[in-house]
Parts: structure tokens; sequence; C-alpha cells
């Protein structure tokens, strides 16, 4: 995975970068590259929207803004990738032994696993959706708008996510490792919904990154 710098500097909230900064990012996309241990698993599931419902594989979710991203769409593909364990472990060292290099860390590892996710997104849509001429929504998370977070539990399931992946859930539904994502792609005929920008569909007003948008 190669380093986008603007990337992480958008994590970090900098508006640019000095030559400190710069070896820090270098320094510490490095250490995330050596300890990350990116893998992903992907279901396909029928797609059925009720009203503010949508029932995933005969899962049925209530969130209207999934509802509405998934308008149009039949199929979608249940999503998880981590980068493993030893991020983790990486961070929590630094926050200790080097508080300056932890948020860089952080931020390195918010842009690698985005780029993961992007990388293998883009291999689901060559290696099925292409084939049936379908075109792939950007990925919608538990957490965004009115996507309960507990939706988490039944993705994991789905999915295997302990066996495949090594990710657990807590109680309060986060994901160990941390630094992993679940999320659900909608398929869909219509080429026009599709490629969007994946801040398009987010409906978080508070989010600094949508100021630097115009999709606010």
């Amino acid at each position: 995975m190669e380093l986008d710098k603007q990337e992480v500097l958008r994590y970090l909230g900098a508006g640019g970068s000095g030559q400190a900064l710069d070896r820090w990012i270098n320094q510490a996309w490095g250490k995330i590259v050596s300890v990350a241990r990116p893998k992903y698993t992907s279901r396909l599931v029928t797609v059925e929207t009720q009203g503010t419902a949508v029932v995933l594989g005969g899962a049925r979710v209530e969130s209207q803004s999934l509802a509405q991203h998934l308008r149009g769409c039949r199929e979608a593909f249940l999503f998880a990738c981590t980068l493993g364990p030893g991020v983790d472990m990486l961070i929590k060292r630094h926050a200790v032994s080097d508080m300056a290099l932890a948020p860089v860390l952080q931020a390195c590892s918010a842009a690698y696993i985005e780029a993961y996710a992007d990388k293998a997104q883009k291999g689901l849509e060559e290696g099925y959706a292409r084939k049936h001429g379908l075109y792939l929504r950007p990925r919608y998370s538990p957490g965004y708008g009115d996507f309960p977070l507990t939706s988490q539990r039944f993705m994991s399931a789905a999915l295997d996510m302990p066996k495949k992946l090594g990710v657990s859930l807590t109680g309060d539904c986060m994901m160990v490792p941390f630094k992993s994502i679940t999320a659900v792609i909608g398929l869909t005929q219509d080429a026009t919904q599709c490629h969007i920008h994946r801040c398009m569909a987010c409906t978080a007003s508070n989010c600094p990154f949508r100021k630097e948008t115009h999709y606010a």
C-alpha cells in the first residue's frame, strides 16, 4: 500500500506539512506497514427495502438512511476488513512511550485501512459486479446516519468475523482490533448512483472533513 500523505494530513486535521511532520509521517507509515496484516471477507446477500427498514439476507435492520442508500439494490455485499492486532499494539505502545508520534500513527492507520478497503472493494467490483452488469455503491457502515452500531452483531455472525478475521466485538459493539471496518456495499444496475465519494453517502453533519467539500 502506497503512502497517500494528503489523506494522512486530512486525518490529522492539518492544512499542510513541514519537514518535521513529513519525517513523522514517513516514520509512522513505515511502522504501520511493518506490523499490519490486512485481510477482508465478504458475503453476497439479498436486499429488500421495507419503508424505513432493510432486510439483508433475512436480517431486518431498522435504518432509514441505509434504506435510502440501498434503494434500487436487490443485492449487496456484507463486508469487513481489519489491519490485525499488531497495529493496535503499536499505537498503544507509542501512546505511552512517544505521545508525539501516537496521533500520526492513528492517522496513518486510518488512511491505510481505508485504502485497503478501497482496494478490496475494487476486487469485488471486478470479480462479480462487472460480470453481472452491476455497479457498486459506496461503503455504508454501522454508525453512519441511523444505521445502528448494534448491527455489528449480525454482520459479525453473518461474516464469521472471529474465525475469518480474528475480529471480535466488545459489549458496546466496538470491534477489536480497533483498526477494522464493517460495511454494506449495495449492487445496482444504475451506474449514475455509483462511484460516488464516500463522504457523499455520510450524513454526519459534524464531521470536520465535510467542511472541505461541497457535500454538506
